[in-house]
């Protein structure tokens, strides 16, 4: 008989010393109960569990707060998403993102925002141009907005897991690194299962220096659940005026049109949203290719 080498040390309960008792018959020591115990438990933590019975197969949507976005949404974004929002500057980014923080605090959901770029007091005035009480939010602990941010992935991931949000919003992940080496980076890598852990939807902003009419994708498209890009174009011969418009050019498990819709700034922030029709200059910008994604399921970014 095999005994142990060194004794044992627990602070079980009662009940589990009995369970150990009972083990102990048939493999010869609490020790080696304990130990076949522990190493079934490290090689389980390598193999995919999956209970498919218990597994929902109904999508939880998450609003934008944006009138007409969520329709073309199939009710809005699914819960859990890492959504890139993306264009050339100013475009209406940053907007769009705020904009779905406060649809998430006046549902009572502890919302964060991460900017890399712009001060606090700076920000503020962004929400308070479309009459967004942001100060009320955050003084009842609903909203936390980190402005010029100079944190780590590290002390982002604390402050994630502390704070416990429901929504989240990063702007830009340029400031990191580029698109090339991000993706593959051990700090965004570890961020980005907390989040996905914790199923936070998460919007995060990346910077376009091309338009919506190319068709370039960088490695920050690839890493997102869903991309929503901002632009503005002509949208007819006549009238050379552009005009905001918005696009979903990927959306998993969710049915797209990702020709482009006109929206304008009103003063609650987006508020047109409206399919366009195709002019010939519009079909010329975006290739005539109606209702088809640049993420079929046949693409990587799929």
């Amino acid at each position: 008989m095999v005994r142990n080498k060194y004794p044992v040390h627990t602070t079980l309960s009662s009940d589990a010393i009995k369970v150990l008792d009972r083990y102990e018959k048939e493999l010869g020591a609490k020790n080696l109960v304990l130990e076949k115990a522990l190493l079934s438990l490290d090689k389980g933590r390598f193999r995919s569990k999956m209970d498919a019975g218990n597994l929902q197969c109904s999508i939880k949507r998450i609003s934008t707060g944006i009138v007409g976005l969520d329709d073309m949404l199939e009710g809005g974004i699914p819960e859990g998403f890492s959504v890139i929002v993306t264009g050339p500057p100013g475009t209406g980014k940053t907007t769009l993102c705020m904009q779905y923080l406060m649809e998430g605090v006046t549902k009572g959901e502890k919302c964060v925002l991460f900017s890399f770029e712009e001060r606090l007091p700076q920000l503020v005035q962004q929400f308070m141009r479309f009459g967004w009480d942001v100060a009320k939010y955050i003084d009842d602990g609903y909203l936390e907005v980190f402005g010029m941010s100079m944190l780590t992935f590290e002390e982002i991931t604390e402050i994630i897991e502390t704070y416990k949000p429901r929504r989240i919003v990063f702007d830009s992940l340029n400031v990191f690194s580029n698109p090339e080496n991000f993706r593959n980076s051990g700090g965004w890598r570890s961020l980005h299962r907390t989040i996905k852990n914790r199923n936070i939807t998460s919007f995060l902003i990346t910077e376009k220096k091309h338009g919506i009419e190319t068709k370039d994708f960088d490695e920050y498209d690839f890493l997102g659940d869903g991309i929503i890009f901002l632009d503005s174009m002509q949208l007819n011969d006549i009238d050379n005026t552009l005009t905001p418009v918005m696009a979903i050019q990927k959306m998993r498990a969710t049915k797209i049109d990702s020709t482009p819709q006109s929206f304008r700034f009103g003063e609650k922030g987006i508020e047109k949203y409206r399919s366009i029709q195709k002019s010939k200059v519009l079909q010329n910008k975006i290739g005539n290719q109606g209702n088809v994604s640049p993420y079929s399921r046949n693409e990587p970014g799929y």
